[in-house]
C-alpha cells in the first residue's frame, strides 16, 4: 500500500523566512518501515512566488521579509512580506507612518520579556513594542505570528497545487525550523498555530481530504538542521537523516532518522 505525502518547511528566521515544498511516495514493507520516494524533482522546490517579490528578490535564496504592516484604526493586516517592505520603501505611500504599525522581526517577541534573564535595552524594547502591540491592536505577539503564518502557509499550498497541476495529496506534513532557546510551551503553540494555518490553507485551496492533524507537525531546532537539508533527507529511500549542508540561519549537524530529535506536539 502507498500514499503521496506532501512535505512542506518553513525556516523561520528573525529578519526572513523561506520555504521548501515537495512531494513523496510512502510506502510500507512486509515489515511495516516507510519508504518514501521522489515525486517529480529529485530536490525540493524552494518557495520563489512571494506576492509582491520581483525577479531580483528571487535570485539564490528567496528569503521573504518577516515584516508587517497593520492599520492603527481597523487593527487589520495591510502588508507583509515583500510587499511591506515596498511598503517602507514608499516615498509616498498610500498609509501614512502615523496611521500603521509597523512590525519587525516577531519571532523575538514571542520569548516573555518579564522572564529574561536580564533587563538589556534589547529585553525593555521588546516589552515595550509587545505593550504597544496589546493597546494598539489588542492582540498579543502570537496572535501576530500567526498572522504571518497563516499568509505563508497559504501562498506556499497555493503555489504547491499549481507546481503539481492534477494535485491530490493523501497527506501533509509541517515542519517548523526556529531557536533551539525557546520554551517547550512556545513550541507548543507555533505547532498549534502552523496545525490552525495548514488546515485553513488546504480548505481555501480545495485539498482539506488530504490527512493533517498535528501530530504531522514537527518543531525543529534551527542547530538541529535546515529546512531544505530535513525534506531532502525525507525524500531518501532509506532511514538515514544526513544533514551536512546549512543555511545562513543554521548550524551544521548530522544525526540517525531513527532517533531524529525534533519535537513532535
Amino acid at each position: 500500500m502507498s500514499h503521496v505525502t506532501l512535505l512542506t518547511a518553513f525556516d523561520l528566521g528573525t529578519a526572513t523566512t523561506t520555504a521548501h515544498f515537495t512531494c513523496v511516495r510512502d510506502m510500507h514493507d512486509a515489515t511495516g518501515n516507510v519508504h518514501r520516494q521522489p515525486l517529480n524533482s529529485r530536490s525540493p522546490i524552494e518557495m520563489k512566488s512571494w506576492p509582491g517579490g520581483n525577479r531580483g528578490d528571487t535570485i539564490g535564496k528567496a528569503c521573504l521579509p518577516t515584516d508587517l504592516i497593520y492599520d492603527r484604526v481597523t487593527g487589520n493586516l495591510l502588508f507583509w512580506g515583500f510587499e511591506a517592505q515596498r511598503y517602507l520603501d514608499d516615498p509616498d505611500p498610500e498609509f501614512t507612518l502615523d496611521r500603521v504599525l509597523v512590525v519587525q522581526h516577531i519571532k523575538l517577541l514571542l520569548n516573555d520579556p518579564d522572564k529574561a534573564k536580564s533587563n538589556s535595552p534589547a529585553i525593555q524594547r521588546y516589552r515595550k513594542l509587545r505593550e504597544e502591540i496589546l493597546r494598539v491592536l489588542g492582540k498579543t505577539p502570537f496572535d501576530l505570528f500567526e498572522d504571518f503564518i497563516n499568509v505563508i502557509v497559504n501562498e506556499v499550498i497555493k503555489t504547491t497545487k499549481r507546481y503539481y497541476q492534477t494535485f491530490s495529496p493523501d497527506q501533509v506534513e509541517l515542519v517548523l525550523a526556529f531557536p533551539s532557546g525557546w520554551s517547550d510551551s512556545i513550541h507548543r503553540q507555533v505547532a498549534a498555530i502552523g496545525t490552525g494555518a495548514m488546515k485553513k490553507a488546504l480548505a481555501t485551496n480545495q485539498l482539506q481530504r488530504a490527512t493533517f492533524e498535528i501530530e504531522n507537525v514537527y518543531t525543529v531546532s534551527e542547530t538541529l538542521c535546515g529546512v531544505k537539508e530535513w525534506l531532502a533527507a525525507e525524500m531518501d529511500d532509506d532511514e538515514s537523516l544526513d544533514l551536512v549542508q546549512s543555511t545562513a540561519n543554521i548550524e551544521e549537524l548530522s544525526v540517525s532518522y531513527g532517533r531524529r530529535v525534533v519535537r513532535i506536539c
